[in-house]
């Protein structure tokens, strides 16, 4: 059963079950509806009716006649809801497997999202609260280097700290000592950063530090260990500048060169002097072809978005405040600071520190998360049942092949692979796993491609272990549990209440096209020629040709640029005269006329002969075909839906208080 089609099959509305926290006591005891024992207030309808309009402005501005006809959906989804947990259709065994498959999924999905992602883009966004500038000494260590090796390092990097601690110069001690191959040219100085920037386990250390400090142990990383000295700390901020620029006129310029851009740049610091309009004179004379006729403008941005000179002059201004000459690379330049403004939101920049993170830490996190489950439920995997199951699989085939477990004897299968808690896994029940999930197949049956396999197998049995009580930890994830629960069951209560029970045969197909003859008509139509024409010379050539007297169907094969047309000699056939450009020029033609080129919006024209017109009139039964069919059964299936809500209304009767609709959407309280 595909439930995310069945659910939005099930539902006439987008409903989702939910109950408000964080409302007045005042409205949530507002009951607007009662079915049988079950109440709903106020609050729930408001939330109900703002997810199906899409938001609460929205839902504020509805007219009373559309929050009573929502209330009215309401109700006969809540009545086919009862009518379904009645009938214990929970407790049906496809249902059952299905939510839990479903949770499984859901739980891993949330978890994951509440307990790393969204910690993990709050840090992002802490830290990018201010820039580091920061300079380091790097001593290289391979991933793989042997503890002899990984501790001489160490060691080395131990001497370093309490070197520069005790007074010698950091630049200089990173220009004798540090393996960081940009050491050459910067001496160690990092610039300023910002979270997102650097590997994690360097950014930890030197967020963890004050202006001035230096790290107190070495940090490791994937790249060895380095030593840290925090040399400022700033607030975040985004610059808008202008700019005059005088160009080298190539990326090495000669001293010629350099003394020529210098000159230039000099002579427009001297016309701002005596007073020169600044983006006049940019428009005049500056030679970045990219901001000059915007007076000098360029976009918003942050450090490290452009060169180091030019940012550190950028950013030592004051607003309206000039700089002075800059170089850089590219030439010389003229700074003017025009606006400053402070780190956007957490709101605001959610989604795009979201991309960051996934990026650039989420994989990180992901695996210390599991290093933790697998502490928290004393994991453990058998190397000795994997060899023995190794030993009895065909490393030639892949899981793809038919038995291509069959060589594994029932004693291997009954050995213990992996245990988490006090739950141990078989050998067979995780081969079970390859046979049901559709991300293990083509699965080469050799060791170096299995393992990765049974290490994401588990990874989900280490995640459902986590997500047991779940519900209990975040009351949202139990409502989210509980809208597709809801979902699920009336899905099944409809399918054996309305759409089994819909039966499609050709006497009543026939009984109803008879009293419904009128809802199925043909518009007036129009029977045509066409030579579509993408070059307009041509076009002219072809109606020259046709004004002289040449056969139209002879020229649509072949002049016509639409294929299909043009295979069947222009011939388009009975067309509605609204359809398009060509069947509206059409119907305003004798039969046997043809009309002049037609420019189309889309580009091209086309040339229309009408063949023949034929008025409005009813559709017979065969051409009404499937047309009659879908009809019956929309109408079939809402009798029967009537029928089966009239029946629960008998066992559960429903109040509506349709009064208290007007107090909908009166307060502010937030949407869950």
């Amino acid at each position: 059963m595909t439930v995310v089609r069945g659910l939005m099959a099930a539902l006439l509305v987008t409903i989702i079950f939910a109950v408000m926290p964080g409302c007045s006591p005042k409205a949530s005891d507002v009951v607007v509806l009662e079915v049988g024992t079950s109440k709903v207030s106020l609050v729930e309808y408001e939330d109900f009716y703002t997810r199906n309009s899409g938001s609460r402005d929205a839902a504020k501005r509805s007219s009373t006649e559309e929050r009573e006809h929502f209330l009215d959906l309401l109700t006969n989804y809540k009545l086919k809801l009862q009518d379904a947990y009645d009938n214990s259709l929970l407790d049906d065994p496809e249902i059952r497997k299905e939510l839990a498959e479903y949770r499984s999924s859901l739980a891993s999905t949330f978890m994951l999202e509440r307990e790393i992602t969204e910690p993990g883009i709050k840090q992002l966004y802490e830290r990018r609260k201010v820039n580091i500038h920061a300079g380091h000494i790097l001593l290289s260590v391979k991933p793989d280097a042997s503890p002899e090796d990984t501790l001489k390092a160490y060691t080395k990097a131990r001497d370093l700290i309490q070197r520069a601690k005790s007074g010698e110069s950091f630049d200089s001690l990173a220009i004798q000592y540090s393996e960081d191959p940009s050491v050459k040219s910067n001496h160690g100085d990092l610039y300023y950063f910002s979270s997102g920037v650097w590997v994690k386990p360097f950014e930890d250390g030197a967020y963890a530090l004050k202006k001035g400090e230096i790290s107190p142990l070495p940090v490791r990383s994937v790249f060895g260990y380095h030593i840290i000295k925090v040399l400022d700390i700033e607030p975040s901020r985004s610059l808008r500048v202008r700019h005059i620029m005088a160009r080298f006129q190539s990326m090495n310029p000669d001293s010629a060169d350099s003394a020529g851009a210098l000159m230039r740049i000099h002579g427009m610091q001297d016309s701002l002097k005596k007073g020169w309009d600044f983006e006049k004179l940019t428009v005049k004379l500056s030679e970045d072809a990219g901001s000059a006729n915007d007076g000098g403008l360029l976009p918003w941005f942050e450090r490290r978005r452009f060169v180091e000179p030019f940012e550190r002059a950028a950013f030592a201004l004051k607003p309206n405040q000039l700089s002075d000459i800059v170089r850089t690379p590219f030439g010389f330049h003229l700074i003017r600071l025009d606006s400053v403004t402070e780190l956007a939101s957490y709101t605001q920049l959610h989604d795009q520190l979201k991309s960051v993170y996934q990026k650039a830490r989420y994989n990180d996190d992901f695996s210390t998360y599991l290093v933790e489950l697998k502490k928290e439920f004393n994991y453990s995997f058998n190397e000795q049942t994997l060899a023995a199951l190794l030993s009895q699989l065909d490393s030639t085939k892949t899981t793809d092949d038919s038995a291509w477990d069959g060589t594994v004897s029932k004693d291997v299968r009954a050995m213990t692979l992996l245990t988490v808690g006090t739950r141990s896994f078989s050998v067979d029940e995780i081969l079970s796993v390859f046979a049901r999930k559709t991300e293990y197949r083509a699965t080469s049956l050799r060791r170096p491609e299995l393992t990765p396999k049974f290490e994401r197998i588990a990874e989900t049995v280490l995640l459902d272990a986590k997500s047991a009580g779940l519900e209990s930890r975040y009351p949202e994830f139990a409502a989210l549990m509980k809208e597709y629960t809801d979902g699920v069951v009336l899905y099944k209560a409809e399918q054996l209440e309305v759409w089994n029970k819909t039966s499609v045969t050709d006497s009543a197909l026939k009984a109803y096209f008879e009293r419904n003859r009128d809802k199925f008509i043909f518009p007036e139509r129009v029977n045509i020629n066409e030579i579509n024409l993408e070059s307009d010379t041509l076009a002219v050539l072809v109606y020259d040709s046709l004004v002289h007297g040449a056969d139209f169907s002879s020229l649509a094969s072949r002049w016509n640029d639409d294929q299909s047309l043009k295979l069947q000699k222009g011939a388009r056939g009975l067309v509605n005269v609204e359809t398009d450009e060509a069947s509206k020029h059409a119907a305003s033609l004798n039969v046997g006329e043809f009309s002049e080129p037609i420019d189309l919006e889309q580009g091209g024209s086309v040339i229309v002969q009408l063949v023949g017109r034929e008025p409005a009139r009813q559709k017979t039964y065969e051409e009404a075909g499937a047309e009659v069919s879908n009809a019956y059964q929309e109408y079939a299936s809402k009798q029967l839906e009537q029928n089966w809500i009239e029946r629960i209304k008998q066992r559960h009767p429903i109040k509506q208080y349709k009064e208290n609709l007007k107090k909908a959407f009166e307060s502010q309280h937030p949407s869950r």
